[in-house]
């Protein structure tokens, strides 16, 4: 029977009435000790009566329930007794539940003496008392015991080994959850309180024991069957995190984390529900913050366009854009299903967000131009771009007929169809170039600037480097290739480069976007750079596997176009700080109008013969110091 009443949890509709009655718990709580208090007040004057009331009796009941509701619906709030998961009830909640009553009663007793009319015989009070008491405690006890008892955990399944890291009252807490989910097919044998600096053995918790992080782990028997390590310390630092990693990777365990505690003790989601470290969690980087009421002002309420929606960065903009509730968010994509899915996505979360989507190209400037004027758009965050580096060495024409001339379409349009504010993307590879994709970027930011202060539409730029999980970066990639066995396949030993992730990048994005008056290149602060091989090597141990043994990491040496060492700013611009501690700004040079399209019609020009050369020697041209074909400086191998 139990198994069948849980087996409806994972009933869609039944999960869905529940989340829906999750935002009333506290309500609900309250009526069902509200009906509890009733019932015993008015069982304590039937007891006494033996079953039936006098009408001085009843009279008496009427007259005094309301205030005594009062005072012992106060009293139990006072010790916050209608908080908490009952899963969880001790016997500290059930003194609490003493008190609260025997203080109600004894408060009401007080108040009947003073007051003759509503003063109620003693008999009735000690009857409530323990009536109350039985109820109130014993519904708690009750639920506790279905959820530990009357289902086993892991039912039915193989239940995997697993490690526990974290400070010892925290797991505590989370422990229970785990032997009594019915969901988990989780057995946890030890947990390792690496806050804890004694050596010795530190007892046990649910029967589960506790050590500290520096016992010898490889004479400790029971964790020989340890499959995976879950950290449950949130506010672990970069260092202390890879300590403990170094110290447990004899193990040999894949590591995860659990959920949001949060989100777990409201019921939202079950703490079975483990999920990857990944390198976003590791990343030393203070959170970003924004300010939410400047971001709002130029959003909400307004038509706010995004060229590239569907892209890693378009989409994770288009998300938060919509959370400010715009009057209408346009989407501009060329990939169809990309699209349909994007759609999909933001009319479940956003439901009441109104969406323009248009199958279009940033080439196709009368299309463009038309889907400005119909939807008379206020901002336009255009991050449509080709970014693969190698491909766009061997594709110049397309590199340049999409990062420069669709950037000019755009901007053309924008300003033909009144756009208030144009921020586009760029990227650190901009910056004294040596690839296609980055002099293709650093014209785009030319075209961009030389378009500021001839119209009334503000151009922004923000420039910053690789953004984690995106499609095409190495994240990815290596963890496919860690999947698939191996081998990693890296450029170069030394090869750095900057990272942020999506989130905050876009954060960042909607933050200069507000603080830009025009003509601005918005330079993003990411951080100190990371060595390739570094995340390589993480994601393998993290996954449970040796670096070099289990999985072969094998060095390629650096393509055509890539540098050693990306960079934020050239030689020629100067940067300065900004209000806002993560956001700087590069000075450079301005940008004439009327050189700027001359010379964008010399490249329309090159593209519409398909002559690369010409194309290669212009761009030699207007970015100094670029090499047509940039040499390999190291070969890596």
């Amino acid at each position: 029977m139990y198994k069948k009443i849980y087996a409806l949890r994972k009933n869609p509709v039944v999960r869905r009435i529940c989340q829906c009655i999750l935002p009333y718990r506290l309500s609900i709580i309250l009526v069902v000790h509200l009906l509890l208090f009733v019932f015993s007040y008015v069982a304590g004057f039937l007891l006494l009566n033996n079953g039936i009331l006098t009408v001085q009796a009843e009279e008496l009941l009427y007259r005094t329930l309301l205030p005594f509701l009062v005072i012992r619906t106060a009293l139990f709030w006072h010790y916050d007794l209608y908080q908490g998961l009952w899963r969880y009830v001790s016997f500290p909640d059930l003194l609490n539940i003493v008190r609260a009553t025997t203080i109600s009663s004894l408060t009401f007793l007080i108040i009947g003496m003073l007051w003759k009319s509503i003063k109620v015989p003693i008999g009735i009070y000690i009857l409530d008392w323990t009536i109350c008491i039985m109820l109130v405690g014993g519904i708690r006890f009750i639920v506790r015991n279905f959820r530990e008892n009357l289902l086993p955990a892991n039912a039915g399944q193989k239940a995997v080994n697993i490690l526990l890291i974290g400070p010892a009252a925290r797991i505590q807490l989370l422990l229970k959850e785990f032997i009594s989910d019915p969901r988990s097919r989780y057995n946890p044998v030890a947990i390792i309180d690496p806050t804890e600096k004694d050596t010795s053995f530190r007892g046990r918790i649910s029967d589960v024991p506790v050590m500290s992080i520096k016992q010898d782990l490889k004479r400790q028997s029971s964790l020989s069957g340890v499959k995976t390590i879950v950290f449950c310390w949130p506010e672990a630092t970069k260092k202390q995190f890879d300590s403990v990693v170094a110290a447990l990777q004899p193990l040999r365990a894949s590591f995860k984390t659990i959920p949001s505690v949060d989100d777990i003790l409201s019921g939202k989601i079950s703490i079975s529900d483990l999920r990857n470290i990944e390198i976003e969690d590791l990343l030393e980087r203070p959170m970003v913050q924004i300010e939410m009421d400047k971001i709002r002002a130029y959003l909400h309420g307004k038509t706010i366009l995004i060229t590239g929606a569907a892209g890693s960065i378009g989409s994770e903009l288009c998300r938060q854009v919509a959370s400010f509730k715009p009057e209408l968010l346009v989407l501009i994509e060329r990939d169809e299903n990309s699209l349909y899915d994007l759609q999909l996505q933001l009319h479940r979360d956003f439901p009441h967000v109104p969406l323009f989507s248009r199958i279009s190209s940033i080439n196709d400037y009368s299309g463009i131009s038309a889907i400005l004027k119909e939807t008379k758009a206020d901002v336009v965050f255009h991050t449509a771009a080709y970014k693969h580096v190698p491909l766009m060495e061997i594709t110049p024409i397309e590199s340049a007929y999409n990062n420069i001339l669709g950037t000019y379409n755009m901007a053309k349009a924008s300003i033909e169809a009144g756009v208030k504010r144009f921020v586009m993307i760029s990227t650190d590879k901009a910056v004294n170039p040596a690839n296609i994709m980055g002099v293709t970027k650093h014209i785009a930011e030319m075209v961009v600037q030389s378009y500021n202060g001839n119209a009334q539409t503000r151009f922004i730029t923000v420039r910053f480097g690789n953004v984690l999980g995106s499609a095409g970066s190495v994240i990815p990639i290596f963890k496919k290739q860690i999947a698939q066995g191996g081998p990693v396949t890296v450029t170069d030993r030394k090869i750095e480069r900057f990272f942020m992730t999506i989130q905050e990048s876009v954060q960042l994005i909607l933050q200069s976007g507000c603080m830009g008056v025009g003509g601005e290149i918005f330079v993003l602060d990411m951080g100190k750079p990371v060595k390739i091989l570094s995340l390589a090597e993480k994601l393998i141990t993290l996954s449970g596997k040796w670096p070099y043994d289990d999985i072969e990491i094998t060095f390629e040496g650096l393509r055509s176009g890539e540098k050693m060492y990306e960079e934020l700013f050239n030689k020629k611009e100067q940067h300065m700080e900004t209000d806002h501690p993560q956001i700087m700004v590069a000075l450079s040079d301005s940008v004439d109008t009327e050189f700027m399209e001359k010379e964008i019609e010399q490249i329309s020009q090159f593209v519409k013969e398909r002559d690369k050369e010409a194309l290669k020697n212009k761009f030699k041209e207007l970015v100094p110091g670029y090499q047509i074909e940039p040499p390999i400086l190291h070969s890596g191998n």
